[in-house]
């Protein structure tokens, strides 16, 4: 595992940090309960702040669970390489998308496929 590596683990480590922060913020995930007050307009703002929090906190999520995979794949000895061609994952494509677990050439097969 090329040495450069290194530094996309440390970035990934604290994107890890930051989004679990994120997650356990108080009002991130919907707690309140719209629908209780004095005016219609009151309540449709609150549903709105409402659904937007949790659509955010399922984008976070969903962050998330891609950089634990990208994690794993170090502890396994996997980072850096596709997970549908077996070849080496470009730098510059790692060094964008850290938590990537394809090569571009996979990718743009995926893309004709669906």
């Amino acid at each position: 595992m090329p040495r450069a590596y290194g530094e996309l683990k440390t970035k990934l480590v604290a994107e890890r940090a930051r989004l679990v922060e994120e997650i356990q913020q108080p009002g991130s995930g919907g707690e309140e309960r719209p629908g209780y007050g004095n005016h219609m307009a009151d309540d449709a703002t609150g549903v709105f702040e409402q659904m937007r929090n949790l659509s955010l906190r399922d984008g976070s999520e969903d962050s998330l669970r891609l950089v634990d995979s990208a994690l794993a794949r170090f502890e396994a000895g996997t980072y850096g390489t596709c997970e549908d061609c077996g070849q080496n994952i470009e730098w510059g494509r790692l060094k964008t998308l850290p938590y990537t677990s394809l090569c571009v050439e996979c990718v743009r097969r995926h893309e004709r496929v669906s």
